[in-house]
Formats: structure tokens, sequence, C-alpha cells
């Protein structure tokens, strides 16, 4: 296996897509922290108004409570592009493979199909978590420069969110795998990924759960544990962030044996 995840890490490392992911996650975190901050900072909509102009940030506005580092960096770029770059990438990533013919001459070689997969979630989830981690230093730096204009939470809670923000990373990593080995179809895998990470998917199914009142399962999907980390973060509230970690857990697991169920297929 270590040898297929140094492989999968060289081939990381060589991808234009992985520079490309990178780039415009800085990028945008970098529009989106500007953004807010405009939207918050009272003196530059005091300015705006006598000019005619209003600005507001995902319904944000210089009237609310100074928000903290970490509700900056989720409302920035968590909730925004987090899951979708994911799900772009690791579908990039996989359906490569795919399309070359490259995976039936690892599977002719590698008995053990569990380590392809493994590789694939291990390499793509150290991706990701240093991507996240680059992020949020730019976000660190960014409040610097405007002289800490978002209030620095504590150490503990930096460290809390980070950690917990990598495993729902695994988790995500883990889902879009199973959904490029099962559909195989970079467009087919592209269009879902849109569809879930965009949120698409809870306008149609929100309404039908509502009618047999059953719309509180949705409060233990993926993206709303991705939603309400920042929030149980600073309530440093134990028991939800231990609910979070079973029931994010238990997704892990569901995507690995749906995965390991298709590559055991001799037909893949």
């Amino acid at each position: 296996m270590f040898n297929l995840l140094r492989m999968d890490i060289k081939r990381l490392k060589k991808s234009k897509s992985s520079y490309v992911i990178l780039i415009l996650s800085m990028l945008l975190c970098l529009l989106a922290f500007m953004a807010l901050y405009i939207a918050l900072n009272p003196d530059l909509q005091a300015w705006m108004r006598e000019h005619g102009f209003i600005f507001q940030f995902n319904g944000t506005d210089s009237s609310q409570i100074q928000m903290t580092l970490i509700d900056t960096f989720q409302n920035t770029y968590i909730q925004s592009f987090f899951a979708l770059f994911i799900g772009i990438m690791v579908v990039l990533f996989n359906c490569h493979e795919n399309e070359c013919g490259f995976s039936k001459n690892i599977f002719s070689i590698h008995v053990n199909r569990s380590h392809y997969l493994f590789s694939k979630i291990i390499s793509l989830s150290l991706y990701f978590i240093l991507v996240i981690s680059i992020c949020f230093i730019e976000t660190i730096v960014l409040n610097l420069c405007l002289s800490s204009f978002f209030i620095v939470n504590p150490i503990n809670e930096i460290i809390l969110y980070l950690v917990m923000l990598w495993f729902l990373t695994i988790a995500l990593v883990c889902l879009y795998s199973a959904l490029s080995i099962w559909l195989k179809s970079k467009s087919g895998c592209i269009g879902t990924v849109i569809v879930y990470a965009t949120g698409i998917w809870l306008s149609i199914i929100q309404p039908l759960l509502g009618i047999i009142g059953w719309q509180h399962i949705l409060d233990y999907t993926l993206m709303n544990n991705i939603n309400i980390l920042a929030q149980n973060v600073k309530n440093i509230d134990m028991n939800s962030i231990l609910v979070m970690i079973v029931n994010v857990g238990i997704y892990i697991v569901v995507f690995i044996v749906l995965s390991l169920l298709r590559l055991c297929k001799k037909d893949i």
C-alpha cells in the first residue's frame, strides 16, 4: 500500500489540478475575507452610504457583534467552497485513472484492492488538510494586517476547530471517492458534486421530509455537521462534538464499505 500511496502523492505533486485548487482556494479566501471586512467595518459602511452604496456579505452588516476568526473562516471559505472543491478534486483525480485504464493495471498487480482505496483516501485527505491549513494561516495573516479586526479565538478552540475540520475532510473524501468508484463517469460525478455541495438537493429533500415529519434527519448530514462546527467549537459543547465525531465516523465507515463492495467486483 505504501508504494501506491507514494505514487498517488507523487501524482498530486505533478497534477495541475492540485495547484489550481490551492490557488483558487487562497484567492477566494482572500476575496471573501475582504468582502466580510468591508461589510462589518462601520467606517467603510458609513463612507459607502454617503456615496449611495449598500454592501452586505452573507446577510451580515456593521450593526452585528464583532465576529471571531473561526467565524470568519467558516463564513468565507468553509460554507462556500469547502465541500465543492474537495468533490471536484477527488472526482478529477480518481476518474482520470478510470478513463486512461490505469486503475485496471493497478488491480492486475495488487490483489488487495482495499490498498488502492485507502491510498486514495489518505493522499487526498493529506492534500486537503494542507489546503485548509494554508487558507487558515492566510486568514490569520490577513487579520493581523488589518490590526486584528476579527477577534482571535483561544488556541484550544482553534486546535479543536481544525482537528474537527480535518476529520470532516476525511469523511468528504470518502464520500466522493465512493461516488467516483460507483459512477466512474467524470461528468456524472461532477454534476452530483455540484448538486450536493451547493445544497440544491436540500431544497428538494427538505419539503418531502417535512411532509412526513422527518426533517430532523437532516441534522445528522455531513453538510449540517460542517455548518454547525464553528458554533459547537466556540461553545466548547463536548456532548455535541462527541455526537459529531460518532456521526462522521459512521459516515466514513459506510462510505469505505460501499467503495470496497464495488471494488471487489471482478468487472471493475
